[in-house]
């Protein structure tokens, strides 16, 4: 499972970014606002897993996601596996 101490990094991580992804929509045009939308959709749902201490668990397969994974994406509902199976199709 995941410790608390990464999973306070990728809460105030993913805060952050819904922050900025904000500040862009109010500045950005259309496509930016559409972009910025479905990126804080995204870090909406990985936040709400959070609460439900269901951060890090692939929503697909339900494995645990890789910690180097969340890094990169804090906001990926899937594991490495998963997201290239649905990349694929």
């Amino acid at each position: 499972m995941i410790n608390q101490e990464f999973l306070e990094r990728m809460q105030s991580n993913l805060n952050f970014r819904k922050k900025s992804k904000m500040n862009i929509m109010k500045k950005g045009g259309d496509q930016a606002l559409s972009h910025s939308y479905q990126d804080i959709r995204r870090i909406d749902f990985a936040l709400m897993r959070m609460k439900q201490k269901q951060y890090g668990l692939c929503t697909n397969c339900g494995c645990i996601i890789e910690e180097a994974r969340l890094e990169i994406i804090p906001e990926t509902p899937f594991c490495s596996d998963c997201a290239k199976a649905i990349e694929c199709h």
